[in-house]
């Protein structure tokens, strides 16, 4: 998503207004979950609320102890969809999302590491309240305020705003705006999940997605960050053994993606 001064603005505020009653959401179709110790896999999930509202997501489930965290940066002149799958594969990524927040000229909102490369600079606009890094040890998510800089970081992208903490969807978060929805979740344990919703929801309904047990992920969800979203939303997970890969297009150019690779 392109933003101007005014529009991060604008988001700031739709972030921190008054919420309004919460939605219950309950799975409508979707595979079985994979085991918890089955390698990266994608699925398919179909959710309803309580006040009629139907979401489709794309879903990438993945293991931290046996895959990385990737930030692939694709240049200020921006990507459209349609480069994403030669643009994974070439760069060993097994499934991406679109990743952090850019300027209207392409230029990031906050820093970003790719390929162990510094771009942009930390910064702390009230929207960007997550960041999102990957070092040898593993992949972290950290609220801005308790993030700690350091060489080993190879990977990192600063997003916002924080959707779970503690297993509770935050509070105060927008009910105004319906769009599609990017997002990482965890359940600060090993397993991870990368998303794309195909439908619109607001912020406060994705927290709220993300908070109900089995919705959105098989385990308890932990802590969740919101991705870039509205027409960035896109999605892409490898099968494989020569297969099409499984694609969500963004209706955009993006600036990075985030996605994950195979840990040697």
């Amino acid at each position: 998503m392109r933003f101007s001064r005014l529009s991060l603005c604008m988001i700031v505020v739709l972030c921190t207004g008054p919420g309004s009653a919460l939605a219950d959401w309950r799975p409508v179709t979707g595979e079985p979950w994979p085991a918890l110790e089955a390698p990266i896999s994608h699925r398919e999930r179909t959710l309803e609320s309580s006040t009629g509202r139907t979401v489709r997501a794309h879903l990438a489930l993945f293991d931290s102890r046996r895959y990385r965290l990737a930030v692939l940066d694709l240049g200020p002149d921006l990507a459209s969809a349609s480069d994403w799958p030669e643009r994974t594969r070439a760069a060993g990524l097994l499934a991406a999302v679109n990743g952090g927040f850019f300027h209207a000229d392409g230029q990031p909102l906050g820093l970003v590491i790719a390929g162990g490369e510094r771009l942009n600079r930390f910064e702390t606009v009230r929207l960007l309240s997550g960041v999102l890094y990957g070092d040898a040890r593993g992949i972290h998510l950290e609220r801005r305020a308790r993030f700690q800089s350091s060489p080993g970081i190879d990977a990192l992208v600063q997003a916002g705003p924080y959707l779970v903490e503690q297993g509770r969807a935050v509070r105060g978060l927008s009910t105004k705006d319906v769009s599609r929805r990017t997002f990482i979740a965890t359940d600060w344990r090993r397993h991870w999940v990368l998303g794309a919703t195909r439908d619109g929801l607001t912020l406060a309904e994705l927290a709220e997605a993300l908070a109900t047990p089995g919705a959105l992920a098989p385990w308890p969800v932990e802590r969740a960050l919101n991705l870039d979203g509205g027409t960035s939303t896109g999605f892409l997970f490898d099968p494989g053994a020569g297969q099409e890969p499984i694609q969500l297009r963004a209706r955009r150019p993006v600036r990075n993606l985030v996605g994950v690779r195979v840990r040697r």
